[in-house]
């Protein structure tokens, strides 16, 4: 289903509007969720906001939430989110943090209790943009676990990903890697169960600890769970993200005692670091030039497939996508239903 940009935005904005979410928060989120769609991740896309409307209704997130800076220290900064939408939370959170990075040369950020805060590599595209660098870990808590431990059986984990980017010499795009820790976003797993589609094998395990690659037995009862990727290696990151995340920021692990709402809150431990600092940048460009040609010149496997590195697939896509997106069309039903009991014009098919 392709739909224009601007269709979109302003779809997204009146239905956000008729659930009382005020118009700036409002703009923060069909941006963000536009942007995901427009490089490539319906999974954190515009087919959320069914699932947006429903935490709502039963609330689970604050409207008009708006972070508050519970610490300033200067270089470091911790922010309560007030289960306010993870968009715009994100948004003024980060660029706090790029501010405090320009004055510092780097800052350490911490944030609690948001919702769901959506693509993690958006936040590292606006790092970049500003020629700083990223790394960041968030952990998932208020709903149940869906990933499971290395060698366990049941789900004791969520997706809890990790992001790094930054700006590359040359007009290059920049490099951002955005990885769930898991072997796909349970986001991707809701895609692929609502447009009838299989998991990649190793990606999923059924309630008796069987491989699977069917995403609907994480809707099952008991459920399935997801797996990390890379087998020991992911697993360790992933509690790497929770450990960080969950305890610094102050927001919480998923461990039982803790909530458990069912709709997903976020908490992020981040570093953002000015890569110039005390430096010369004359040689740090030139290096990073230098690997990125020799890296690049790697003959392919596949001729018409050659090697990339973390970034260019979003770039790319954002290139194609100057004016309209593609949606799942799973969410022509959904999208529908929410115009007609809204009363606002329907998104439109081009």
């Amino acid at each position: 289903m392709e739909v224009a940009i601007a269709d979109a935005r302003r779809f997204a904005v009146d239905v956000l509007t008729h659930l009382s979410v005020p118009a700036d928060i409002g703009a923060d989120i069909a941006d963000h969720l536009i942007e995901s769609d427009r490089v490539g991740y319906a999974s954190h896309g515009l087919s959320i906001l069914p699932n947006y409307r429903r935490g709502l209704e039963a609330g689970l997130v604050v409207a008009d939430g708006r972070p508050e800076r519970v610490v300033d220290r200067g270089a470091l900064i911790a922010y309560d989110g007030h289960t306010g939408f993870g968009q715009h939370v994100g948004k003024v959170v980060i660029d706090d943090a790029i501010a405090r990075a320009r004055d510092h040369g780097q800052c350490i950020v911490t944030l609690r209790h948001t919702h769901h805060l959506g693509r993690m590599g958006h936040y590292g595209e606006m790092v970049a943009e500003q020629g700083f660098v990223l790394l960041a870990f968030t952990n998932v808590v208020n709903r149940p676990p869906i990933v499971a431990p290395f060698g366990g059986r049941e789900p004791r984990l969520t997706t809890n990903p990790l992001c790094f980017a930054g700006p590359l010499p040359g007009g290059r795009p920049p490099f951002v890697v955005d990885i769930a820790t898991s072997a796909i976003a349970v986001n991707k797993a809701r895609v692929l169960a609502e447009n009838g589609l299989q998991a990649p094998p190793g990606a999923l395990i059924d309630a008796d600890g069987q491989p699977t690659t069917d995403p609907n037995v994480l809707l099952a009862e008991p459920p399935g769970a997801l797996l990390p990727f890379g087998a020991h290696k992911g697993y360790a990151l992933g509690l790497v993200a929770e450990l960080l995340a969950g305890v610094l920021s102050g927001g919480g692990t998923i461990h039982p005692d803790n909530p458990s709402n069912g709709v997903a809150h976020n908490n992020m431990f981040a570093l953002v670091l000015d890569p110039q600092v005390d430096f010369n940048a004359t040689w740090r460009s030139q290096e990073v030039d230098s690997f990125l040609d020799y890296l690049l010149s790697c003959p392919p496997q596949d001729p018409t497939q050659p090697v990339q590195y973390p970034g260019e697939y979003e770039a790319h896509n954002r290139a194609l996508h100057q004016t309209t997106i593609d949606l799942p069309d799973s969410v022509r039903k959904p999208f529908g239903d929410l115009a007609a009991e809204f009363g606002v014009a329907p998104l439109a098919a081009i």
